[in-house]
C-alpha cells in the first residue's frame, strides 16, 4: 500500500500480572485479532515506536502492517488502554480486517482555515465521525474548511464535510460539527451594582402592602372599624 506504515512486534508468552515487567522494560503488550486471524495473539511492541506510530501518523482509522515472526498482518487499531494518571498506553487491540469487506469507525475531524474576519466565538461540537467504507479508503482524518463561517449563527454540519470516494458518514448529516456564537461580554461592576439594586427595589415593592389597605382591613369580628 502506498505510504504503508510498518510496526515491529515480538511473540509474547508472559501473560497476566507478569507483563508488568515488559512494561518496565519499554515494552506494550498487546492482542491481534479479526475474521482473518484464526485465533488471537498475543505479541508486544515497542512504547516509543508504538506512540510515534500512533499518535502522529496512524490514529485508529489507518491500516497498519503488523509484523512479528515473520509474519505479516494489515491491521487497525482498534482501541488502546492507558495508564488513569500518566496517560501511558498500557495494552493494545490490533484489529485484523477482511480488506474486501466494509467496517464502521470514529474518525476525527480536523478544523482548518478560520477567518480572521470572523465575527463571534468559533464552538466546536463535534471532534470526530463515525464513517463506513473499505478499511484502505478509511481516511487518518477529516480535514473541514471553516472559512465560510463569518457570522454568528454559521454552521458546518456532518453533511458539509468532504469524504473520500467509497466512505459514507453514519453520524446524521445534520449533526453540527462547529458553528459560530455570540461572544459573551462581562458586565461592567457599575453595571451589575445598578441591576442589583434595581432587583431589591422591585422585591420589596412587591412586598408592600398598597396605601390604605392596612385601615381599611376586617378587624376579627368581621366588621370594619369606625372613628366615634
Amino acid at each position: 500500500m502506498a505510504d504503508e506504515l510498518i510496526l515491529r512486534a515480538e511473540p509474547r508468552t508472559v501473560l497476566g500480572k507478569q507483563v508488568k515487567r515488559l512494561r518496565r522494560e519499554g515494552l506494550i503488550p498487546g492482542v491481534v485479532y479479526g475474521p482473518v486471524v484464526p485465533e488471537t495473539v498475543s505479541v508486544s511492541v515497542d512504547r516509543r515506536e508504538f506512540e510515534k506510530l500512533f499518535y502522529q501518523r496512524a490514529g485508529h482509522s489507518t491500516l497498519v502492517s503488523l509484523q512479528w515472526d515473520g509474519r505479516d498482518e494489515t491491521v487497525l487499531i482498534r482501541e488502546v488502554q492507558t495508564d488513569p494518571v500518566k496517560g501511558t498506553p498500557l495494552h493494545i487491540d490490533f484489529f485484523a480486517p477482511n480488506l474486501r469487506e466494509k467496517l464502521r469507525t470514529m474518525v476525527p475531524v480536523v478544523l482548518h482555515n478560520a477567518s480572521p474576519d470572523a465575527v463571534g466565538v468559533l464552538n466546536t461540537v463535534r471532534t470526530e465521525v463515525e464513517l463506513e467504507g473499505l478499511p484502505r479508503s478509511l481516511p487518518h482524518q477529516i480535514d473541514a474548511d471553516i472559512s465560510r463561517l463569518l457570522d454568528v449563527g454559521d454552521v458546518l454540519h456532518v453533511s458539509d464535510l468532504t469524504l473520500p470516494r467509497g466512505v459514507d458518514a453514519i453520524t446524521d448529516g445534520v449533526e453540527v460539527i462547529a458553528n459560530l456564537v455570540a461572544e459573551y461580554v462581562e458586565p461592567e461592576p457599575e453595571v451589575e451594582a445598578v441591576l442589583a439594586e434595581t432587583e431589591e427595589g422591585a422585591e420589596a415593592a412587591e412586598g408592600e402592602a398598597p396605601e390604605g389597605e392596612a385601615d381599611d382591613a376586617p378587624s376579627e369580628d368581621g366588621e370594619r372599624n369606625e372613628e366615634s
